[in-house]
């Protein structure tokens, strides 16, 4: 009865502390996979490795028990406690390689995975490989109970003393095994950190600017950290990317510097990045029309921002005309344009607007008329006629000479008179009559021939008294005199007193001749034609004078004294 009582209790201790041993091993995998963070795929494997280590371990028990079973029907305390000690150690060895599996295990997974998957799935392997070493025990201890009758109390404590040896190994091992998947998890950590971009990096032969790895998408202008590390600057970026050269901006187009990426902050002409050269001012914008640059002023054309590499008479940003050479720069002085020279002033850089004789840029001088063209010919100058060689353009000076039928001298100083009487009479008129075809467009051959049949070459008394060169009955400007007159009627000629214009001179005559034509509806039909025998014809019908040999009179004038070349001269 009493050797019974002692196998019950044999046997329960063992089964109890062999229960324990299996426990704490489960346990110590629990408590390493929950302080490693794994991959749920990866951590299943560890699981596993667990679950062979506790079989592997409770097979090592059943082993050594029944080798001790078949060896010896009765054992001493000394060979109880002997077979424990194997026991706990195969049991401590087990626990050990277990240990190190998780290990393992836990540091392959520490990439990636959660740690509450991993350590549900360890305590549900656990749970199985617990039931299945408790199987064992219970099998072993049945083996025993043959071949041995009694165990004393000292193979009890001994197998106690061995249990709690395996549970604090099996407790180091684990606080080593968290202790490794902590550090490498860490270094992980450290790696992943510091491949990740931040603030500028130069790739590619440019700079790209990164937030935690990534890029802002689209093009914007932006207040970032400088590049050059010294505090901030704005930058055009477009996907992250500083862009440099010329580039455009809402409308605009800006030159960015290669070397700094900074906006252009001073006028400068610079090379884009295709090749090509543009004036960028102090704002950084790309300069186009009349530019300023080192004393001399350029033109950009403002559809390509080139400057112009061709002459061209151009038009400003502000409106105004200028005359731009084919190296790009803005022309004064005298310039040859469509077979004209123009004159354009060295301070304004403006075509000339009135009549001016002016220096030009190698210092001859040149007469300009109120078009800007320089002038040749006969050309009337306060109160003077001066004559400009067609082929210089200088001033003739001590010279005699015959012009568009006209005989003329010029003294030392340029000025021209007349070498006869019939000749000083018709320079006086020459500039009215091209001034009534401009004005009122009234030929001025034919002008000139009426002027010198009516007046007697400005001998009449009427020309002497009034300047009036036309008979023009009326006043001028409230002045006239009173004159015997003859009439053609068809008794004959008879002579009748009235009033007309007095004139200041021979020019207001003239003018007013074809202002007199231009105002009369019946003449209208003679305005503008360029046929001075048409003119004289249109005259005679129109009924301007009575006699019938009027018109023919005319031609005759105009023939002999070659007035056609007044009409060239005027441009018709």
């Amino acid at each position: 009865m009493e050797s019974k009582k002692h196998y019950k209790l044999y046997k329960s201790g063992k089964q109890w502390k062999t229960l324990a041993i299996t426990a704490a091993v489960a346990v110590a995998g629990v408590v390493s996979l929950n302080n490693v963070t794994a991959n749920a795929d990866v951590t299943s494997s560890a699981v596993a490795t667990v679950a062979v280590a506790q079989t592997s371990s409770a097979s090592s028990v059943v082993l050594e028990s029944s080798t001790s079973a078949v060896a010896t029907s009765s054992t001493s305390e000394a060979s109880a406690a002997a077979s424990s000690a194997v026991v706990s150690s195969s049991a401590s060895s087990s626990v050990t390689s277990a240990t190190s599996s998780v290990v393992d295990a836990a540091s392959a997974s520490t990439v990636a995975s959660s740690a509450d998957t991993a350590a549900t799935s360890a305590t549900s392997s656990s749970e199985v490989s617990v039931t299945s070493a408790s199987s064992e025990v219970s099998t072993v201890s049945d083996s025993s109970s043959v071949a041995t009758s009694t165990t004393s109390l000292t193979s009890q404590s001994t197998e106690s003393a061995t249990s709690d040896s395996a549970d604090s190994s099996a407790t180091s091992t684990q606080d080593s095994s968290v202790t490794s998947a902590e550090v490498v998890t860490r270094e992980v950590a450290a790696v992943a950190t510091s491949s990740t971009k931040n603030g500028w990096v130069s790739e590619n032969g440019t700079y790209t600017y990164y937030t935690n790895g990534k890029v802002a998408s689209g093009e914007n202008y932006s207040y970032l950290p400088s590049i050059s590390g010294t505090g901030y600057n704005w930058y055009l970026v477009k996907d992250g990317v500083a862009l440099s050269g010329v580039q455009k901006w809402y409308g605009s187009y800006y030159y960015f510097d290669p070397t700094t990426y900074l906006k252009l902050d001073h006028q400068d002409y610079v090379k884009s990045q295709w090749g090509d050269w543009y004036m960028v001012g102090s704002d950084g914008i790309v300069q186009s029309g009349v530019q300023k640059w080192y004393g001399k002023y350029y033109y950009f054309d403002p559809v390509t921002y080139l400057k112009l590499d061709h002459q061209d008479y151009v038009k400003s940003q502000w409106g105004l005309w200028y005359m731009v050479g084919s190296d790009g720069i803005v022309q004064s002085g005298v310039q040859k344009w469509y077979g004209k020279y123009y004159y354009f002033d060295p301070v304004t850089y403006l075509k000339l607007d009135h009549q001016d004789y002016v220096k030009s840029q190698w210092g001859d001088w040149y007469m300009v008329g109120s078009d800007g063209i320089v002038q040749s010919g006969l050309v009337q100058w306060y109160g003077h006629y001066y004559y400009f060689n067609p082929v210089t353009y200088l001033k003739a000076t001590n010279t005699t000479f015959s012009y568009n039928g006209i005989s003329l001298t010029a003294d030392n100083t340029g000025i021209i008179t007349g070498t006869t009487t019939s000749s000083q009479f018709l320079l006086k008129i020459y500039q009215a009559t091209l001034d009534g075809w401009k004005e009122y467009g009234v030929l001025p051959s034919v002008t000139a021939a009426q002027a010198i049949l009516e007046s007697g070459w400005g001998q009449s008394a009427l020309a002497t008294e009034a300047n009036n060169l036309f008979g023009i009955k009326g006043s001028y400007n409230g002045q006239y005199v009173i004159m015997s007159t003859a009439e053609y009627g068809s008794g004959g000629y008879y002579y009748v007193n009235a009033e007309f214009r007095k004139y200041p001179s021979f020019y207001e005559s003239v003018v007013d001749h074809g202002y007199f034509l231009y105002s009369n509806s019946r003449y209208s039909n003679l305005l503008h034609q360029t046929s001075y025998a048409t003119v004289t014809s249109l005259l005679q019908s129109d009924g301007y004078a009575t006699s019938p040999k009027y018109a023919s009179s005319l031609n005759n004038v105009i023939t002999t004294y070659g007035l056609q070349s007044w009409d060239t001269a005027a441009g018709v």
